[in-house]
């Protein structure tokens, strides 16, 4: 089952959607008929989606929580979509309530009043901000102004180690029964304003979240109220009426509510207008395939990764099987043609590469080049690695100086890193490279750049990463690097950012390495423990903790260490007072059962 069927049309993660289905379908070829079930909400026309997966369209309006959809502006007035279909537009707040609170005008001045009025009548409220920054900026003013009760029982359940600076202002909200979700928050502290929000006398009457909150977690509201009608965070782009789509489906609670509402701010009368003509109205984007042509030597390699060996002049139909290949061949017959030279190119540096082997007209994937295919990486990366690996000597080399070689692929690259641009002062982050890895790193790091601010982030990357599995606390990270509070700030979801991205990508070069260096198994079973390392962000002297009975926080694992644990054994020979200090009364007893104080 797919869900979210929508992502075949995303830039990033469209290619992963594409060639597992492709997949699928090819086995269909060989016999292997697997039951697919493709799920979307948000779905546009389907530009023949549905003939590629040779699957019927099922389609349903129905909601089981009828919804309003409309653009309120600064003097009040809401225009709407009504639960008849019909348009209606009328005063939502009366004008004198929006007032100027701040130098100059702003959504808070429309929110507050709004979110006011809603919880007036009982209702849960989903603000949805563009930034992280600002969901904590307004869950606090919102905090404030409303004056609800403190969510204590969600304030009972907050970690309280290994805190980043993001958990004081969200301790501040709760006080005043609002609360924020963005990644600069501790899983932890996630999941537990997901369940106060959800749970009708959670404490939480107003939830500000980003817009990832829109992307499966179960956080419904009565209302949803969406502060910004465009991105202009780290990609820069309007919202597409698919994602509008999916964050106003956040509104109803089935069983709370007759009727859900989805609210979209605007300045003026006009451009009112123009938003409720775009979103409210709009249609979600057709499905198309994120195949590009410069594309065609990753999706090529990934294809061949498939199959045991094939013709070379078989290779342009294999793209036929994707839904790029599908779509691009009907509207242009000759498009197989038109790309055979690409494929011959592209079968010369594969064969330059050691990638792969020709014998005869047959092209057979080497096993360094089923790696490469089989990875999350391009075809660029995954050349630009073989080539930067091979010039070490792996017998000699540390296994945590390949999180510093990772920070060089095209895929880190795009991974936000926070710099300051102006000025010189992010200059120092090469020396920190120097000082925890080595002078020929930082020189490796400069290969590829496009610009100094490109080696400066890789930099900042790398030594940060250092710093994580080297078990240095959150707060310190963000303050070691954040170059300013504003420019260049650094918060904890950036740091996961970067260290799941690194994670994710580093899986695929083990892979990769395994077929450079077969013969160097230590290095290769170093790079499992920098893997786990990554995970749990633990030096090499504590990451046996992850191994107890049940999984705790980055915290709880740190002070464990720093009590003197390094393996599970060391816990179990604790008194229960200190593995108490250590992680708190309820999971000492978890870890303790027999251990629990009398009462």
């Amino acid at each position: 089952m797919l869900d979210e069927a929508q992502f075949i049309t995303d830039p990033r993660r469209g290619i992963t959607v594409e060639l597992i289905l492709t997949l699928l379908l090819r086995a269909r070829q060989r016999g292997i008929n697997p039951q697919l079930v493709a799920l979307s909400a948000v779905i546009g026309k389907l530009n023949d989606f549905d003939r590629w997966l040779d699957l019927p369209v099922l389609s349903s309006r129905q909601r089981p929580v009828p919804l309003i959809e409309g653009v309120l502006d600064r003097r009040g007035m809401f225009q709407f979509v009504d639960i008849d279909g019909s348009t209606k537009t009328e005063a939502l707040l009366p004008q004198h309530r929006i007032v100027q609170r701040r130098d100059k005008p702003s959504s808070q001045d429309v929110i507050v009043p709004l979110a006011q009025e809603l919880v007036a009548k009982g209702e849960k409220v989903l603000v949805f901000r563009n930034m992280r920054r600002p969901t904590q900026g307004c869950a606090k003013y919102l905090s404030k102004e409303l004056g609800l009760g403190e969510a204590t029982a969600v304030i009972d359940a907050l970690p309280t180690q290994d805190l980043t600076g993001a958990s004081q202002d969200l301790r501040e909200s709760l006080a005043g029964g609002t609360a924020f979700h963005n990644t600069n928050l501790l899983r932890a502290e996630r999941e537990a304003i997901e369940k106060g929000f959800r749970n009708r006398d959670g404490g939480i009457d107003v939830l500000v979240a980003t817009t990832t909150l829109a992307a499966g977690i179960n956080t419904p509201a009565s209302t949803v109220i969406l502060a910004e009608n465009e991105f202009v965070g780290e990609d820069g782009r309007p919202f597409t009426v698919a994602e509008y789509k999916n964050m106003a489906g956040r509104a109803g609670r089935l069983g709370f509510n007759e009727i859900g509402k989805a609210i979209i701010l605007a300045e003026t009368p006009l451009e009112r207008a123009q938003l409720f003509q775009k979103y409210v109205l709009g249609t979600p984007e057709e499905v198309k395939s994120s195949f590009q042509n410069r594309d065609l030597p990753t999706w090529t390699l990934r294809l061949l990764s498939q199959v045991r060996g094939v013709h070379a002049s078989d290779i342009p139909a294999l793209l036929v099987n994707t839904f790029g290949g599908y779509t691009a061949s009907r509207g242009a017959p000759r498009w197989i043609a038109a790309v055979e030279a690409d494929v011959t190119n592209l079968i010369s540096r594969l064969l330059l590469a050691g990638l792969a082997e020709q014998e005869s007209d047959i092209i057979h994937l080497t096993l360094l080049g089923r790696a490469c295919g089989a990875s999350s990486l391009s075809f660029e990366s995954g050349l630009r690695l073989v080539e930067l690996m091979r010039q070490l000597d792996a017998s000699q080399t540390q296994p945590s100086l390949t999180l510093a070689m990772i920070q060089v692929l095209d895929e880190m690259d795009a991974i936000y890193t926070p710099v300051m641009k102006r000025g010189r002062s992010e200059s120092v982050r090469a020396s920190e490279v120097t000082q925890r890895y080595s002078q020929a790193t930082t020189q490796s790091l400069q290969r590829y750049c496009r610009d100094e601010i490109e080696f400066w982030c890789r930099c900042k990357r790398a030594s940060l990463l250092h710093d994580w599995i080297e078990g240095t606390p959150v707060d310190i990270l963000e303050k070691r690097y954040s170059t300013t509070p504003f420019q260049g700030a650094v918060g904890y979801g950036d740091i996961m950012g970067i260290v799941e991205g690194t994670r994710f990508h580093l899986r695929s070069a083990h892979q990769i390495l395994t077929a450079l260096f077969p013969d160097q198994p230590e290095f290769l079973a170093s790079l499992d423990d920098i893997l786990r390392r990554l995970e749990f962000g633990l030096p090499s002297n504590a990451f046996a903790l992850a191994e107890l009975s049940i999984p705790l926080t980055r915290g709880q694992y740190l002070a464990l260490a720093n009590a003197g644990c390094s393996v599970p054994d060391d816990v179990a020979a604790l008194s229960f007072e200190c593995l108490r200090d250590c992680v708190g009364e309820s999971t000492a007893v978890r870890l303790r059962p027999a251990r629990r104080p009398a009462a």
